[in-house]
């Protein structure tokens, strides 16, 4: 089990500047208006790796650390509950809604051990897809938060052999989705794997949900999809060479995002979003909230409605 530490005596809630000293933000997601958190790793140090995790509400930063395992990837509800989860399996949960001092929202946490993931290799990335929490990784391996206690999934295999999932959507365990860097997706039904027919094949980084219940997936050589089932249409890139890294959609608007910038999805095309001194912020995961998309990646934090860049912390 990973252990838990405190980040410093103030109980007050620090700047942005002062948050994202030194951090670099591995993933973040926005589960209410005006709430934002982020999970952020600090320095390059694999053997004692150093984390923090903030809670932003009006106007500042609630923080707290871990240690002992690199963190990846964040998701929330919106009824108060978050999840962090780090490489080597660890889910740890706590309270972002009621915490409004630093020993509170410490006092919040539970972690959650996975001894399984040290043999069979680093976890990736953690969703709460329904009412359950689901965390998948390096060689297929997926699990259920349930009952306190993190339960085995099927492993995803494709022809008998091991594949990296890199990101998860869908309504519960029994109608999950997985993309992995293999270039493939994979439809889970609580039961078995069921790899998906798709029309392009990439590396993919990334999946969510749109308004309509289908799904739209992300990946290198431009890679666009939009769809369901057996039924998935690719949309025109603008460069066969861009990796995207994120995908999100508000409302009807889908975003893609690349290294040097955010790409929307226009009926079957992609349209470059005009983003002031771009050369300046850094994009990666993109993740759909209340008041918009956001993006989070380094220390940049932005928030996209009405496919304009309305604020960001760097």
């Amino acid at each position: 089990m990973s252990a838990l530490r405190g980040t410093g005596s103030n109980m007050n809630g620090i700047s942005d500047a002062a948050f994202l000293q030194g951090a670099f933000i591995q993933e973040g997601v926005s589960p209410a208006p005006g709430v934002i958190i982020a999970a952020c790793t600090l320095g390059d140090d694999d053997d004692t790796p150093k984390n923090r995790v903030g809670v932003r509400r009006q106007d500042s930063w609630l923080e707290f650390g871990l240690s002992a395992e690199a963190i990846c990837s964040v998701d929330a509800t919106a009824d108060g509950l978050a999840y962090v989860l780090g490489e080597n399996g660890t889910v740890v949960r706590f309270d972002w809604s009621r915490p409004t001092t630093r020993d509170e929202l410490r006092a919040s946490r539970k972690a959650f051990g996975n001894a399984e993931v040290a043999d069979l290799g680093p976890l990736r990335r953690i969703r709460v897809i329904g009412s359950e929490v689901i965390c998948a990784g390096s060689v297929g391996q997926a699990y259920c938060l349930h009952h306190d206690e993190l339960e085995a999934l099927p492993k995803l295999l494709v022809n008998g052999q091991d594949v990296t999932i890199e990101d998860l959507a869908g309504t519960s365990r029994r109608d999950l989705i997985a993309v992995t860097s293999d270039g493939y997706a994979a439809h889970f039904n609580g039961v078995e794997w069921r790899v998906l027919d798709l029309p392009a094949k990439a590396s993919l980084t990334s999946i969510c949900t749109l308004a309509n219940g289908r799904q739209a997936i992300s990946g290198k050589n431009g890679t666009v999809m939009v769809g369901g089932g057996t039924q998935w249409s690719v949309i025109r890139p603008i460069d066969v060479n861009r990796s995207y890294w994120g995908i999100a959609s508000h409302h009807e608007a889908l975003y893609v995002a690349h290294l040097a910038g955010i790409d929307r999805v226009s009926g079957q095309d992609l349209v470059s979003l005009d983003i002031e001194a771009a050369d300046e912020l850094q994009f990666t995961v993109l993740r759909g909230g209340h008041e918009g998309v956001w993006s989070f990646a380094d220390r940049t934090i932005g928030l996209i409605r009405d496919d304009r860049w309305h604020t960001s912390m760097k």
